[in-house]
C-alpha cells in the first residue's frame, strides 16, 4: 500500500452530495487511490486528461470508467440533478425509470450478470477504439481501471475478464492491464501474461478511500 489512509481522511464528512460535474473527477480519484492501495509503482502518477491517469514520463496511461447499465447510470444522473437543484422533475424521472428515490438515497432496479456482463462488453469496445490514438501521441502501455458502485454479481466477479480476454483475442491494440475494482476487491486482469489476480480491499480502508477521493474531486 502506497496511500496514506489518516484519521483526518477516514472521518471526513460531506454535507452534500458531490455535484453531477464532479462525478467524472472523483471516478478517476478513486481508481488511482485503489492502484495505489494495491500496488506501490503507481506513487508518481497523476489525474490527467485522455488518458484518465498517466505516468511521470508519460509514456504509459490508463483510462477509468465506470461499469454501469446505461440505465441504472441515467437513474445516479437524474438523482445527483434531483439532490443538486431541488427539481422534483429529475427525482419523477428516475421513479419513472424503475428506480426508488428520496432526498438523500436511490435503489436501483434490479439487474442480473448477463446485464452486467453486456454492459462491461461495450464498455470495453468504446474504449479500445482509443488505443490507436493514444499509441501516436506515443503512449505505449494502456491500462483501463472499471470501477463498478457496489459489488457485481457472482457470474459477473467470475467472468469479467473471459470477457476481456475475448475482446482483445482480435484487436488490433490491446490493453496490457485491465482493473475492475468494486466494494471489496480490486481485480487485475495481466494481458501480457494471460493471469488474474484479485486483491481484497478492507471495507473500512474502502470507504477511506471514497473518502479521499470525494475530497481530491472537489478540490481539484
Amino acid at each position: 500500500m502506497s496511500i496514506v489512509l489518516t484519521d483526518e481522511i477516514r472521518n471526513m464528512h460531506f454535507p452534500k452530495p458531490l455535484k453531477a460535474e464532479e462525478m467524472k473527477y472523483y471516478t478517476e480519484h478513486f481508481a488511482l487511490a485503489v492502484l495505489r492501495y494495491c500496488f506501490d509503482c503507481y506513487d508518481s502518477w497523476q489525474a490527467a486528461d485522455a488518458p484518465d491517469l498517466q505516468s511521470e514520463d508519460g509514456h504509459a496511461g490508463i483510462e477509468v470508467t465506470e461499469l454501469a447499465i446505461s440505465l441504472n447510470k441515467a437513474i445516479v444522473g437524474d438523482c445527483l440533478h434531483f439532490w443538486e437543484t431541488g427539481d422534483v422533475r429529475y427525482k419523477n424521472k428516475a421513479v419513472y425509470r424503475g428506480a426508488r428515490a428520496g432526498e438523500e438515497f436511490y435503489i436501483l432496479p434490479s439487474v442480473d450478470s448477463n446485464d452486467e456482463l453486456a454492459a462491461l462488453e461495450t464498455i470495453f469496445r468504446k474504449k479500445l477504439s482509443k488505443l490507436s490514438t493514444y499509441k501516436k501521441r506515443g503512449i505505449n502501455t494502456f491500462g483501463l481501471v472499471m470501477v463498478m458502485d457496489g459489488m457485481p454479481l457472482p457470474a459477473t466477479a467470475e467472468n469479467w475478464a473471459e470477457v476481456v480476454r475475448v475482446l482483445q483475442s482480435d484487436a488490433e491494440e490491446r490493453y496490457d492491464k485491465v482493473f475492475f475494482a468494486y466494494s471489496s476487491a480490486l481485480s487485475y486482469y495481466n494481458a501480457v501474461t494471460d493471469t488474474t489476480t484479485n486483491y481484497a480491499i478492507d471495507r473500512d480502508d474502502y470507504d477511506a478511500l471514497e473518502r479521499y477521493a470525494r475530497y481530491m474531486a472537489e478540490n481539484k
